[in-house]
């Protein structure tokens, strides 16, 4: 582990004193174009100025609309170098949760290539800005001064809303380049090092990859957006050397047809979130790609966790900069929730935008209260055990739908599963099995029974359903929230019968 102490500079000191340094390193590469930090960072100036131009100030708040673009990570370091808040939502962000988002926050503009204004919610005073290639329409020459205080608010992230409307996460400058420093920390990074981004910047990990590039002497290729069809071609293309991955993403990694190039690349080591020790495992064999896993949230400036020791189906240690803690809420527990405090002033989120009453439920006199439970070995080692909420309660004991998940996804016949519960006809939960099989020779009675070896009563689902695909949320993770499970016929395996669910809770 890198011991020198986090990083203190703003970031568009960083910008500058880099371009500086080794103006002609090329930064970022999108397509068949290079760019340099010396063009970086001129680009920035001139669109600094242009949003002074436009009327924009310090405070402001801002929304993109943008892909994964050269142009999107331009405008991000113009506004949070200026005091501008950005707030990041994608491409593909509408309806609804849109509005909602809009409504709470009410940008000053939106920075969108295709939103009209009639999708707009009424009486805000927010025009949108259509951008164009290499944002010619937005240059000035009038500079913003540069933003000095790092703990000032610099971008609201909004997350997915799997249980409830999205939650904005107040994100300082300090908070970034905390999750920055942690990334290179976490991905061993060295001189010349080549990452591929594809995780959307409307998500801390995203962000965390262009920053780290300012810390570090490294090349980043931009991707609009995760392609299972195109990843190997773009990791030879570009001699990508270091992987960041989500769960779900090594899971569709493995499900591509096997290919005598598949240990034919320059990746040197994965690092990320929300990897099973199966898979971890499976990727190794076929790819001779050893994987580190993390733990965090955008909450507690990403990375709180870093699996070092590859000690296996661990998060891995606390970060020096942490004091992390499993607070049980019964002696005879085993496991606990996750509460994280920081030593270093400025490394936890002040909250959540305009929502007071998740706030208080976020940060209490203990520390960040994270919803998820995990367990410690002597050796300082912690194991992720699943949500909070998404626990199951049967016969008086708290079952985690991970550690079910985790058990199906070992056999040889299920690609993926996922636990859901529903109110019980007597005591609290029943548990629903969704499975996506590995083939249709195997009939839902034939799961069940060999499943019935591995799971003890109480972590036996009582219902379950073959599926074949799962909806997603934009991290790729399940979107339980949005399985409408009164279309499902489930398998009663008590009754041996077929039947509907009407209620999940």
């Amino acid at each position: 582990m890198k011991s020198h102490s986090l990083p203190n500079k703003n970031i568009l000191d960083l910008l500058i004193n880099t371009s500086k340094k080794n103006p002609n390193h090329v930064l970022f590469i999108e397509n068949k174009k290079k760019i340099t930090r010396k063009d970086f960072i001129e680009k920035i100036l001139k669109i600094k100025g242009g949003l002074k131009k436009r009327g924009l100030k310090k405070g402001d708040k801002v929304l993109s609309l943008l892909e994964n673009s050269y142009e999107e990570i331009i405008l991000f370091f113009a506004c949070i170098t200026s005091g501008i808040i950005w707030i990041p939502l994608g491409s593909e962000r509408k309806g609804v949760g849109l509005k909602y988002i809009i409504e709470l926050t009410k940008p000053k503009i939106i920075f969108s290539r295709k939103l009209k204004p009639n999708n707009l919610p009424k009486n805000l005073f927010t025009k949108i800005l259509r951008i164009n290639k290499n944002l010619k329409n937005l240059e000035g020459d009038e500079n913003f001064f540069n933003i000095l205080d790092l703990s000032k608010l610099s971008c609201i992230i909004f997350t997915s809303g799997t249980t409830g409307p999205p939650k904005g996460v107040m994100v300082s400058q300090k908070m970034l380049l905390t999750s920055a420093y942690a990334t290179g920390i976490a991905a061993d990074i060295n001189k010349n090092d080549k990452l591929l981004l594809w995780e959307s910047l409307y998500h801390i990990g995203g962000l965390e990859i262009i920053v780290l590039a300012l810390l570090e002497n490294i090349t980043i290729v931009i991707e609009k957006k995760f392609s299972s069809t195109n990843f190997w071609a773009s990791v030879r293309k570009y001699k990508i050397s270091k992987l960041h991955y989500l769960g779900g993403i090594l899971d569709i990694l493995l499900k591509l047809k096997k290919d005598k190039y598949d240990k034919k690349h320059n990746i040197k080591l994965g690092f990320g979130a929300g990897a099973r020790p199966d898979v971890i495992t499976k990727f190794k064999i076929r790819f001779n790609i050893n994987l580190r896993e993390v733990y965090g949230m955008t909450e507690a400036s990403s990375f709180t966790t870093i699996n070092f020791n590859q000690k296996k189906k661990s998060i891995g240690k606390a970060l020096p900069w942490f004091d992390v803690k499993i607070k049980k809420k019964f002696k005879s527990d085993k496991v606990g929730e996750i509460i994280v405090n920081e030593k270093i002033d400025g490394l936890l989120t002040k909250g959540y935008y305009n929502d007071k009453n998740a706030t208080k439920e976020l940060l209490k006199r203990d520390g960040l209260h994270t919803g998820d439970i995990a367990k410690k070995d002597i050796e300082g080692n912690y194991f992720y055990v699943g949500r909070e909420n998404d626990s199951v309660r049967v016969r008086g004991e708290n079952i985690s739908a991970w550690e079910i998940e985790t058990t199906l996804n070992k056999k040889d016949f299920i690609s993926e599963s996922t636990i859901l519960k529903t109110k019980a006809e007597i005591g609290e939960n029943d548990i629903i099995a969704l499975i996506i099989p590995k083939t249709n020779i195997l009939n839902i009675k034939q799961i069940v029974n060999s499943c019935k070896k591995d799971l003890s009563k109480n972590y036996l689902p009582r219902y379950w359903c073959l599926m074949k695909k799962f909806p997603r949320t934009p991290s790729l993770r399940v979107d339980k929230k949005n399985i409408n499970i009164t279309k499902l016929k489930l398998y009663d395996r008590l009754v041996d019968k077929f039947t509907i669910v009407q209620k999940l809770r």
